[in-house]
């Protein structure tokens, strides 16, 4: 067993004498279940093309305790005054007080479990599955976030800003979207420069019937920041989901979104943008169930990726037996911007019913040469028309996020990412 997995590190620190006995059984299923195991090798199939051998040199390590003054005052530089709600959380544990405003909760997970536990029985750990790296979360989060959203919440986006600021983070997130409600929630995943961290992230989600809820998840990692986040989503009758998910940074980042429409009616739409560069590697694995009739899916990623970077989508959409009524759509598109970029892109569905509408395709191909003549033609050198191809490939995921001033920033962000992105600003406006 690797020094990662040390059995006796994880079992000792998954242990809190304050849990509940169903919290404790929770940590202890889970340890069980990533100890029985191990890491995942190019052998399991949903990690054949993103390798995690070098943190069998590591050892599982309890986050960092610090007071966070520091880390949320450098994450305000970094985001400025985005028109959102921000709550932070460093090291996986909530850092500050929130305003009470009228129709949202926001909690502490810790005090949620010393106050409440109960409350929270129903949900924690049911929705996300605890297996590799969310099993590790199980097992030793801390701490966390509680959000509950009812029908009177009328106000701002809210956003929950994560800082890696040490070795090892185990952020926890559940969120109540109650039902009839409406609200934005933007998670943004930071990693402080220069930090060889570890960031193994899980939120959870349940739309009770008639929610709407808008998500959008940002990770933006440091140039040696590990990134391996779970999202799991439970939908009621008549819900609607979307998933915006925007990664930029980090030596390996990798999301899990596990999406399941449980009631009739229900609304899921999956969109991504990711943009690789340097020997970056950027997975993302996604999972829609059709669990009801008259649910409706559509998924839209969009890569960029140049250097030696390698970038993985591999997306699921199941149709159940004895569905009706089912509309799933699902389609990834691919730039690659060097002769040494790698993608490896797998949609597909899994269908067990005849009543649906259903597709699902891949595009891997270089900036159009028919376009960067058009450019050309119009007095545009090659630099600058490769970049306007480039950004324009992604730009419709981008435009796509309803808060405006992170949607600002994040442009910006990939603009200066971009060979001359920050000479074609102005065309982004």
């Amino acid at each position: 067993m690797s020094a990662f997995l040390d059995s006796q590190g994880l079992a000792a620190q998954g242990a809190r004498e304050s849990d509940p006995a169903w919290l404790t059984a929770l940590r202890q299923e889970a340890s069980a279940s990533v100890l029985a195991s191990g890491l995942p090798t190019g052998k399991t199939e949903a990690w054949r093309y993103t390798s995690v051998r070098k943190l069998s040199g590591q050892s599982v390590a309890a986050a960092k305790t610090t007071s966070g003054d520091a880390a949320v005052a450098w994450a305000n530089g970094l985001l400025g005054d985005d028109g959102t709600l921000k709550v932070f959380v460093v090291n996986g544990r909530a850092v500050g007080n929130v305003e009470t405003v009228q129709g949202l909760s926001i909690s502490s997970l810790a005090s949620a479990l010393s106050s409440a536990p109960d409350a929270l029985q129903s949900r924690l750990g049911k929705i996300a599955h605890s297996e590799f790296f969310a099993g590790i979360n199980s097992a030793l989060f801390e701490d966390g976030l509680v959000i509950r959203i009812s029908s009177a919440y009328k106000g701002l986006p809210i956003h929950i800003v994560h800082v890696a600021d040490g070795d090892a983070s185990y952020p926890r997130l559940l969120i109540e979207a109650e039902a009839n409600s409406k609200a934005s929630v933007v998670e943004t995943y930071l990693s402080k420069p220069g930090k060889d961290d570890l960031c193994t992230a899980v939120t959870e989600v349940h739309l009770a019937d008639g929610a709407h809820l808008n998500h959008l998840r940002v990770m933006e990692g440091g140039d040696t920041s590990t990134h391996l986040g779970t999202l799991a989503v439970l939908q009621d009758r008549n819900t609607n989901y979307v998933s915006r998910s925007v990664a930029m940074g980090g030596k390996l980042s990798r999301l899990e979104i596990d999406a399941r429409m449980a009631g009739p009616g229900a609304e899921c739409c999956l969109d991504g943008m990711y943009h690789a560069i340097g020997a970056e590697h950027v997975a993302h694995h996604t999972l829609i169930t059709h669990a009801d009739s008259n649910c409706a899916s559509s998924e839209d990623y969009r890569g960029l990726i140049d250097d030696r970077a390698h970038a993985v989508f591999d997306g699921i959409i199941i149709v159940d037996s004895g569905t009706k009524g089912t509309s799933a759509h699902q389609q990834n598109h691919n730039l690659l911007l060097s002769d040494t970029a790698t993608i490896n892109t797998k949609p597909h569905l899994e269908i067990d019913s005849d009543d649906l509408t259903a597709s699902h395709g891949a595009t891997v191909g270089s900036v159009d040469p028919d376009q960067l003549f058009f450019l050309r033609a119009r007095g545009i050198d090659e630099n600058h028309a490769r970049s306007i191809l480039t950004f324009s490939f992604v730009r419709a995921i981008l435009d796509r996020i309803e808060a405006e001033g992170v949607k600002e920033r994040l442009t910006a962000r990939l603009l200066s990412r971009l060979p001359y992105g920050d000479d074609i600003a102005e065309l982004a406006k």
